[in-house]
């Protein structure tokens, strides 16, 4: 149930306070307040349990980084092998579900969290630079940054629509504007930029990916963290 401020009630209230001091309220004031009260409260809907809210918005990144790999271009299944792939979509779909049960807290006022955020920005961080770092061979090329620009430009045309979406979904529960918020939207959506780039790119060197894909991304949680933080009332 949800209540605005009731300029009855106010009124009630500051007519004691005038002219009762320090006294209990009265069993005339008490009752009306209270009745005032009840007309103001409105039902809402009820949310569904936190682990239901994260699989949720899990659904959504697996999802749309299914329909973004069918339409964008495949070079990167061609070039990286077996255990590249697959170690890869591991910790993206690991960073998704951590950003998913964050956002799922976030919905919920007072929910217990699992993990400090803090903690889920340094792991999924951690996890996507130490496997480009291991995984993937280091060497450049003479145009590194042509080449780069366009992988950071897709990301910033998917991440940030992502987020919006994201956002909509979440606005279902009871959010409270914070850099952590601004974080948890566009890392969610960042994630699901990054799937569909990671198999759809024909760099797939170390260095490329560090700076153009994982750069990229830390670029946009920072911002969503400033948004956050600038929204906060």
């Amino acid at each position: 149930m949800t209540s605005k401020k009731d300029p009855a009630v106010e009124r009630l209230l500051d007519q004691w306070a005038s002219s009762q001091g320090t006294a209990p309220l009265s069993e005339t004031t008490r009752a009306g307040i209270q009745t005032t009260l009840a007309r103001s409260f409105k039902p809402v809907r009820r949310l569904a349990s936190q682990p239901r809210l994260a699989l949720t918005f899990f659904g959504v990144f697996a999802a749309g980084s299914l329909i973004l790999m069918a339409i964008l271009d495949k070079a990167g299944f061609h070039l990286m092998t077996r255990w590249q792939m697959v170690w890869m979509t591991v910790i993206f779909a690991a960073g998704a579900m951590l950003f998913s049960s964050t956002l799922a807290a976030d919905m919920v006022p007072g929910s217990r969290r699992r993990m400090p955020f803090a903690l889920v920005l340094t792991l999924s961080a951690s996890s996507v630079i130490a496997a480009i770092a291991l995984l993937f061979p280091w060497r450049t090329s003479s145009a590194f940054v042509s080449e780069g620009r366009p992988c950071g430009l897709v990301e910033l045309i998917v991440a940030i629509p992502a987020a919006a979406v994201f956002w909509l979904l979440a606005r279902r529960g009871v959010l409270f504007a914070s850099a952590g918020l601004g974080a948890a939207l566009t890392g969610l959506g960042v994630f699901l930029a990054l799937t569909p780039l990671q198999f759809q790119c024909m760099f797939q060197q170390a260095p490329h990916l560090l700076v153009w894909h994982a750069g990229t991304a830390m670029m946009l949680i920072g911002l969503g963290a400033w948004a956050g933080q600038r929204l906060r009332p």
